[in-house]
């Protein structure tokens, strides 16, 4: 059995808007990620699902694909489990505890007109505590403006701010600035915070040794 992280998403006001149904998929073109096992894919025009390898182990990719997919807004959920047997290109034609756990969290983020993320273990003490730390991110995040975003994922991919700034055109103090208002440091510490997920659940239930405590039976069980 393999451990993966399935992240279902759908844009908000999407219907409200009249948004074609290619559109989301033309956005999500050239995204590509080497934590996904899967790429992401698009289904009923507004939804889209991709799976990554192990658990939650780039809590990143969430804020990235934010980045790729603006001026949408998303609702994004997390389910971590197990899948047995073959991954194919299309994650739509996957089930599992994982899928079933991503459509829940999402489910559970309801109608918010605001970008939310929520995931699902299988353990509610588990899920608490990161929805409570990724409730507060998404918080932050949410107030970036287009100057902090551009400043932000520049910063991260260039490795300084000059050369953030150099991609960008800008002085490197407008850089300094634009990523201390959006309280750069602290997203990034809080997004690594959460890569240790799985180290986190092994020590909560040592006798386990695993996040969701899913077996073999179960896997089979359960659709998306």
């Amino acid at each position: 059995m393999e451990k993966i992280t399935v992240i279902t998403a759908d844009v908000i006001g999407s219907r409200a808007a009249g948004m074609r149904a290619d559109y989301l998929s033309s956005t999500l073109a050239g995204f590509s990620s080497p934590a996904l096992l899967v790429p992401f894919s698009v289904s009923r025009g507004d939804e889209l699902q991709g799976i990554m390898a192990g658990w939650l182990p780039f809590p990143q990719l969430v804020r990235k694909l934010r980045w790729h997919c603006r001026p949408l807004g998303l609702r994004i959920g997390i389910g971590i489990g197990y899948f047995q047997g073959e991954l194919g290109t299309d994650p739509w034609k996957l089930n599992g505890p994982a899928f079933f756990r991503a459509r829940q969290a999402l489910e559970a983020i309801g109608a918010s007109k605001e970008p939310a993320t929520q995931v699902v273990t299988g353990q509610s003490a588990l899920d608490a505590l990161v929805n409570s730390a990724w409730l507060l991110l998404d918080t932050v995040v949410s107030r970036w403006t287009g100057g902090q975003w551009e400043a932000v994922m520049a910063y991260e991919e260039a490795g300084t701010m000059a050369a953030a700034a150099d991609v960008l055109g800008v002085a490197t103090q407008n850089v300094q600035k634009r990523c201390k208002a959006a309280h750069w440091n602290q997203v990034r510490q809080a997004e690594q915070g959460l890569g240790k997920l799985e180290e986190l659940a092994r020590s909560l239930h040592p006798e386990q040794g695993e996040c969701s405590g899913v077996t073999q039976k179960t896997v089979k069980g359960e659709d998306q």
